[in-house]
């Protein structure tokens, strides 16, 4: 490696912790006339200008760096210089639509050889989706250990790590923090809320200082308006990344391989279902499987007395009704939503040709659901005992 250029770069970030503004934009300028594809030292040129009062060269030396970025395919970082041009100069709208043509035309250009990273939801988006989308994604920045977000809290936007390495935590059932791992530029966050229950699933917190494009599920709703393409984008996303997670952590689906939990999930179809619905009721001829996106459920039945007798609440991630449809009899409960619920529906059409494609899945679910039948009769039970006990009182 040229000493030279260590030496310039070492010399300019010394400076820069010194607040040696001037000195330190001339030992960047020298680094990065011997190192032109160091595009983050070109950005600390950008901001020393900035911070020197030479708003017309900054800007141009962010322009730059934008460029650079999106002609490599490094979109999200492209982003972020735009935003910081538009926070120098609120007139210069034109930045987004300039930066959305660029990329689209090396998107075209490059595609059949592939040579540009892939960009959930973005990549997916034509010129004019993306100069919108633009538009209404916000950039923050996250001093270094700061915490971007908490489990459980609400949460309803989409973010991605444009910037810098943040991790990711979930608290045990006895409350301890575990650590999952660590995302870096181009990770996505906060899917799993957006597309189920609008909450946190996870604890993140900056193990750098990091930078973070957010968009809204009401500004993403607000491009459906116009855009309604962006619809079946988000739902691919869903799809390619939290159903298959979804389908990974249930019991059900956990036994079986990637590959063919994707043959699986291409079978469901998304329903959204009022609260106070009946979805079926015991006695019913079974005609699907359910999992809960978002929403909650109430399984129920009745007593030989007719008394109602609450066996449990689905919630996200659940599934229910398989037990009919597996062992082809009449349903054995009643299920009702008790809130608006986005559920996924598997015919029992498409389930058994999952289970003949995939025999592990048949035990699983066997072994599942005669659990679920064993407590059933053991609730029904313990209740028909605490009434006969109320009776001798």
């Amino acid at each position: 490696m040229n000493k030279g250029k260590i030496s310039f770069k070492q010399e300019a970030q010394r400076a820069l912790s010194r607040g040696e503004w001037k000195k330190a934009l001339d030992t960047f300028q020298k680094h990065c006339a011997q190192d032109p594809d160091d595009l983050r030292s070109r950005v600390k040129i950008a901001e020393l200008l900035e911070r020197l009062g030479q708003r017309k060269e900054a800007i141009q030396a962010y322009r730059n760096v934008a460029e650079a970025y999106a002609q490599d395919g490094f979109l999200l970082q492209a982003i972020s210089i735009n935003k910081i041009i538009l926070r120098i100069d609120p007139s210069l709208k034109d930045v987004n639509d300039w930066l959305a043509q660029l990329y689209t035309e090396k998107v075209q250009e490059t595609q059949p050889l592939r040579t540009l990273p892939h960009i959930p939801l973005i990549s997916e988006l034509n010129q004019e989706e993306l100069q919108l989308l633009l538009q209404k994604v916000q950039v923050k920045t996250f001093p270094k250990e700061s915490l971007l977000c908490r489990e459980g809290e609400a949460g309803d936007s989409l973010m991605v790590v444009s910037r810098g390495e943040v991790s990711i935590s979930k608290q045990t059932s006895g409350g301890k923090e575990v650590w999952i791992r660590n995302l870096g530029e181009g990770d996505f966050l906060g899917e799993f809320g957006f597309f189920t229950d609008q909450k946190r699933h996870a604890t993140v917190k900056a193990v750098t200082e990091c930078e973070i494009l957010e968009i809204t599920r009401n500004e993403l709703n607000e491009m459906i308006k116009t855009h309604p393409r962006v619809k079946d984008v988000l739902q691919n996303l869903f799809k390619q990344r939290v159903l298959d997670l979804f389908l990974a952590l249930s019991p059900l689906f956990s036994s079986i391989t990637p590959t063919e939990r994707e043959e699986i999930f291409k079978r469901f179809r998304l329903r959204k279902i009022p609260e106070e619905t009946l979805l079926f009721k015991g006695g019913d001829l079974p005609d699907s499987l359910y999992l809960i996106k978002s929403g909650e459920v109430e399984i129920f039945t009745r007593n030989r007395q007719g008394q109602r007798v609450v066996l449990g609440t689905m919630k996200s991630g659940n599934f229910f009704g398989e037990i009919g449809p597996l062992f082809n009899k009449p349903r054995t409960a009643f299920a009702k939503t008790i809130k608006p619920s986005e559920l996924l529906e598997l015919t029992k059409e498409d389930l058994e040709v999952c289970l003949l494609q995939f025999p592990k899945l048949r035990s699983t679910l066997k072994e599942i659901s005669l659990k679920r039948l064993a407590r059933i009769k053991e609730m029904l039970s313990q209740r028909e005992i605490e009434k006969a006990k109320e009776g001798m009182v």
